[in-house]
């Protein structure tokens, strides 16, 4: 299985909704707080990523709670 990255920040609803879509869709995911990782905050801005959640995995990366983007990477990690 693909490991999956969900980047975070404090108070982001934006990244609540896709982690619990996530966890509804039965993606398994680690959480990685941005606000402690500012190096990494840095390295996205560097390719246009620019607002939390962020995710991440092997051939697919997005920002924002993307409905489409999710389903697809559900399959894409999942194999559905």
């Amino acid at each position: 299985m693909k490991k999956v990255i969900l980047y975070t920040t404090p108070n982001c609803m934006a990244c609540r909704s896709v982690a619990r879509t996530f966890e509804k869709k039965g993606v398994v995911f680690d959480t990685i707080n941005l606000e402690q990782h500012p190096e990494l905050v840095e390295q996205f801005r560097e390719v246009g990523l620019t607002s939390a959640p962020i995710v991440q995995t092997e051939g697919l990366t997005f920002s924002g709670y993307r409905p489409g983007k999710i389903e697809q990477l559900a399959r894409l990690v999942l194999g559905s």
